[in-house]
């Protein structure tokens, strides 16, 4: 596997730019990965969608290999504020995800590592959000990666979007504010409203949280800010191979935050988003 670092000096000898965002910045970091070529926001339909809002933001193209398959990730940085919230978006298919966190690192700094899968949830079969066992070569590269970046204080933090309601309830997604089970708490601030794109109350919109214990004081927390929120009590009987179960278990002293509204409401997620950094985050 090939490991890369660059000096500034090679950062600042060659740069691209296209557009708003700037494209192939070496790494300044040394990471298990290899660098692909991006030079052009035509690369990435991601980029292409929301380029114009990308300025001040660094784009890389990274891959690994784990056997025989290939993965593509996508690395963003704020280069004036690059020491802030990092973010993780395992799902190429969420589109309100991706905008989400290019407002989040323009508004906040740090950045965040997206999975590129050709604009497919899955990646030539696999869900890159229940491929998270241990000791394997992708959790240690994507932790790996998230953990270069992510200040130590902070929680593993990732962006979802979903589809309208549960199939449970003649809706298209599988998590929702109506649907409960044995080891999710669900916990509403208020009232749950249905229907496309209903803002913050909405079912589909809500702060995940995870671990071996119900942190009652992040609920309450949340609620307050009025947010919904589910709490995933999470033991390794139950282990699903998803981030959120890694960190409960194997990074027991670090909270996970999965900030989740519906697909086309970027205006609620980025709601969420500021609410809940300010609950977790001084700058």
């Amino acid at each position: 596997m090939k490991y890369i670092s660059f000096s500034l000096f090679t950062t600042m000898t060659t740069l691209f730019f296209t557009g708003c965002a700037t494209f192939d910045c070496p790494l300044e970091k040394t990471l298990p990965v290899s660098q692909l070529p991006l030079h052009h926001a035509s690369d990435s339909a991601d980029i292409s969608r929301s380029n114009w809002s990308m300025s001040g933001l660094c784009v890389r193209r990274l891959s690994f290999k784990e056997g025989k398959h290939t993965w593509r990730l996508l690395l963003v940085t704020n280069m004036e504020h690059p020491h802030g919230p990092f973010w993780f978006l395992p799902h190429d298919n969420e589109n309100t995800a991706f905008d989400a966190a290019v407002y989040a690192v323009k508004t906040y700094g740090g950045g965040f590592l997206s999975v590129e899968s050709n604009g497919q949830r899955f990646s030539q079969g696999k869900d890159p959000n229940r491929h998270f066992k241990p000791g394997t070569i992708y959790t240690q590269t994507i932790l790996g990666i998230i953990d270069a970046y992510k200040p130590g204080t902070l929680p593993y933090l990732t962006l979802h979007s979903n589809k309208e309601g549960h199939v449970k309830l003649g809706g298209e997604g599988t998590i929702s504010m109506r649907v409960c089970s044995n080891h999710i708490l669900t916990c509403p601030a208020g009232d749950i409203e249905c229907g496309q794109n209903r803002g913050i109350r909405d079912e589909d919109c809500l702060v995940y949280l995870a671990g071996e214990k119900v942190d009652k004081k992040e609920i309450r927390t949340l609620n307050d800010m009025g947010m919904h929120v589910k709490f995933e009590t999470v033991n390794k009987q139950r282990y699903d191979n998803s981030l959120s179960n890694y960190i409960a278990l194997y990074r027991p002293d670090s909270k996970y935050f999965n900030i989740e509204t519906e697909e086309g409401d970027l205006s609620t997620q980025k709601k969420m988003i500021d609410r809940v950094i300010k609950s977790i985050y001084t700058p």
